[in-house]
This record gives structure tokens, sequence and C-alpha cells, in this order.
């Protein structure tokens, strides 16, 4: 059984939150019950405050791991000047690294195919630099991974993403690879499986 947080629970909107609300919760709480207590009980009111400070740990150490603004934008603007065949070889260098196999795409849905095994993976960044990305597009790029006999596919994009284009790519195995992951891909630090 694999527990899932609420989505609207106090320690769900903490996480995605910046790190340090967590903490100040934890030692604003820790301080009231000691307060109340008259320091009596000052384990107790460590408890009180203890999943306030873990969640504050937790959300430090993602943060942490996230690329800075300013490399985001850095990276963006680079990417930016590129033509797609070269932002999809730069994030195919990552894959290549961990053991793909990276070839030009042939067709018209893709510019780099990745293989490793049974694996094969399509990377798509010919409209990489529209505002709006919506269902079509991530269609097109299954039609095309199918004939291919694709298992995954990663589009790129540095625009917004409707919601049904994510439920779409959720469904059929496409990575939407935006700004942050961008960086990650681009600095060769992304975790590739």
């Amino acid at each position: 059984m694999k527990f899932k947080m609420a989505e609207n629970s106090i320690f769900a909107i903490l996480l995605r939150s910046t790190w340090w609300y967590s903490v100040l919760i934890g030692l604003v709480i820790i301080a009231l019950c000691t307060a109340v207590t008259d320091a009596k009980y000052i384990a107790l009111s460590i408890t009180a405050g203890l999943p306030f400070l873990v969640i504050g740990g937790w959300a430090c150490f993602k943060q942490s791991q996230q690329p800075s603004q300013k490399r985001v934008l850095e990276v963006t603007e680079q990417a930016k000047k590129m033509q797609a065949l070269a932002v999809a070889q730069k994030i195919a260098d990552n894959y290549v690294s961990n053991g793909y196999e990276s070839n030009i795409y042939k067709g018209n849905g893709a510019e780099i195919e990745l293989s490793r095994g049974h694996h094969k993976l399509l990377i798509c960044a010919k409209r990489f630099k529209a505002a709006n990305t919506g269902i079509e597009p991530l269609k097109s790029l299954v039609v095309v991974g199918e004939t291919a006999d694709a298992t995954g596919y990663l589009y790129v994009t540095l625009g917004d993403v409707t919601d049904t284009a994510l439920d779409y790519a959720q469904q059929n195995r496409i990575e939407i690879v935006q700004s942050s992951r961008l960086v990650s891909l681009f600095d060769g630090k992304a975790k590739v499986s």
C-alpha cells in the first residue's frame, strides 16, 4: 500500500511552500506549548512541533535540489537562441552518458531517438519556443512514436502546457520537459532512468 498525502492538507501545502514557513510554525508551536506548560513538559512541546520541523527539513532538502531562478533564466535564454535539434541533442547527451544510444530521428515528428535495450524514447523539441502547448502536438508525437515502436517520449517546451495536455501526457508516457527540468538536463545533473 502506497501512502499518498491529501493535496490540500496543511503538510502538503507546506511542502510546496518555502521551507522556513514550516520551521517557523514548528518553533512557534514549541514556544507556545512550553509557555502553556511552564516548561514542565518540554519533551511534549518538542513532539508537538516536530512534524512541522521535519516537513521544513524535507522541503529545504527538496528546494536545495532545484536550480536557482537565475540559472533557469540563463538556460531559458540560451535555449531560445538554439535550434530545436541542438536543444534535443543537449538533452540526449544526458541519456547517452547513462547508457542510451542516440540517433537523429529520420521522420518528421521528433528530433532524436534514444534507445537502450527494449526502451526507445523520442525527443521532440520542434515547438519548444511556443507560448502555449495544447494536446495536438502531443497526439502527433504519440502517432509518430507508435510507428517507431517508442516506449516513451520527451516533449520540450518553454511555454505553458494546458491541463488537458498534461493529462494526456501522463496517460501516454510523455515527459514534459519545462524550464527547471531543462536546466538539470543542460547542466548534466538530471536523473535519467
